[in-house]
C-alpha cells in the first residue's frame, strides 16, 4: 500500500518488559515491526557497540525509532546538570543507532505552595511564569545538545487529572496550553516539536488536532494507548489498553490525520506494564499482541503496516 512512511516501532519498556538492546532488536524483527525504540543509556552502560547494533538492525530491515530522554530535568538543578553532562554522549550514540527522536512531558503542577498562594490569582500567575521560565531554559539547553547530533525533542503533556496533588499551582495539562505556552521555545529551536500521545489527548478531553497546532511537520514521535478507564475524572496514567482495544477511535483518527499530513516518523504503542491487555509476561506474546493492535488502528492512507 502506498502512502507516507510512518512506521510501527517495538518498545519493550512501553509494554512493561526489561530487555537488552540485542533482544529488543531480535523481537522487533521476529514479530513484524518496522522499527525499534531503544534505551540509549542502557546501551552505553552495558558497553555495547552501537555500530554493531546498527548493523544488526540494518540486516533485519529495522529502522531506528525513538529513544527515552535520559534526563531528570524537572526537579533539582544538581540532577539536571549531572544528566545534562552525559547527554552529548547519549545523543551521539543515539545518532549512531539511527535514533533521532526523543521526547519528554512538561510539568502539570508546580512544587507545593502555601494555601495563600493557591488562593491568590496574582501569586498563582507568578508561580506559573517562574516555573515555565526555568523549564523553557532547561529544555532549550537539552534541545541545543540534541540538535548538534541531528536529534529532535518532542514535548507532551500528562492529561490525567488524578496525577495532580492539588498542593501545587496547575501548569500545563492540555496540548492546547502546551503549544501556546511553549511556542517561543519552538520558534527558538527548530528541533523542538511535539510528542503526540493519544492516551493523554483523551485524558485531557482533546481531539487529535489539538496536538497538531504547530503543524504535522512538528510532530517527532507518536505514542498510542487506549484508556482502560474511560472516566476522565478518575482515570490513572497506568490504566491503559493496547491501541484500539477500548473501541474508541482516537488512535486511528490521530494516525489518519498524521498520515494525511505527511508524518514520516515512528509510532509506538505504550500500554505500560500494568495493562490488562496482556495475560503473559512472555516477550514474544506481548510483542505479537502489540503488533496486531497497531495494525488494527493503522490508517488506510498510511504506509503498509
Amino acid at each position: 500500500m502506498g502512502g507516507v512512511a510512518l512506521y510501527a516501532c517495538w518498545n519493550a519498556r512501553a509494554v512493561g518488559l526489561v530487555m537488552t538492546a540485542e533482544a529488543s532488536i531480535a523481537t522487533a524483527a521476529a514479530t513484524g515491526f518496522q522499527g525499534v525504540d531503544l534505551l540509549v543509556r542502557d546501551v552505553i552502560d552495558a558497553g555495547r557497540d552501537p555500530g554493531e547494533l546498527k548493523r544488526r538492525m540494518d540486516d533485519l530491515g529495522l529502522r531506528g525509532g525513538g529513544w527515552t530522554l535520559p534526563m531528570n530535568w524537572k526537579n533539582d538543578e544538581a540532577s539536571f546538570e549531572s544528566d545534562l553532562a552525559r547527554l552529548p554522549r547519549c545523543a551521539e550514540v543515539a545518532a549512531q543507532l539511527g535514533l533521532f527522536r526523543t521526547g519528554t512531558w512538561v510539568r502539570f503542577e508546580s512544587e507545593p505552595v502555601a494555601p495563600e498562594t493557591l488562593g491568590s490569582r496574582e501569586a498563582r500567575d507568578r508561580v506559573v511564569a517562574e516555573t515555565t521560565a526555568w523549564q523553557v531554559e532547561r529544555l532549550g539547553r537539552i534541545a541545543r545538545i540534541l540538535g548538534e547530533h541531528g536529534g529532535r525533542l518532542g514535548l507532551e503533556v500528562i492529561g490525567s487529572r488524578s496525577e495532580r496533588t492539588g498542593e501545587g499551582v496547575p501548569l500545563v495539562s492540555t496540548y492546547r496550553d502546551l503549544l501556546r505556552r511553549y511556542a517561543d521555545l519552538g520558534r527558538a529551536y527548530s528541533n523542538v516539536g511535539v510528542l503526540a500521545d493519544a492516551y493523554h489527548l483523551y485524558a485531557a478531553g482533546e481531539e487529535a488536532e489539538a496536538a497538531l497546532a504547530w503543524g504535522v511537520e512538528a510532530v517527532g514521535w507518536v505514542h498510542l494507548a487506549d484508556p482502560a478507564n474511560p472516566d476522565r475524572t478518575t482515570m490513572r496514567d497506568v490504566e491503559r489498553l493496547l491501541p484500539g482495544e477500548s473501541g474508541g477511535e482516537l488512535c486511528r483518527k490521530l494516525l489518519t490525520r498524521l498520515a494525511e499530513g505527511g508524518y514520516d516518523g515512528p509510532v509506538t504503542a505504550e500500554p505500560l506494564a500494568q495493562s490488562r491487555s496482556f495475560r503473559s509476561d512472555d516477550a514474544q506474546e506481548r510483542a505479537r499482541l502489540t503488533r496486531e493492535a497497531l495494525r488494527r488502528v493503522w490508517p488506510a492512507s498510511g504506509a503498509s503496516s
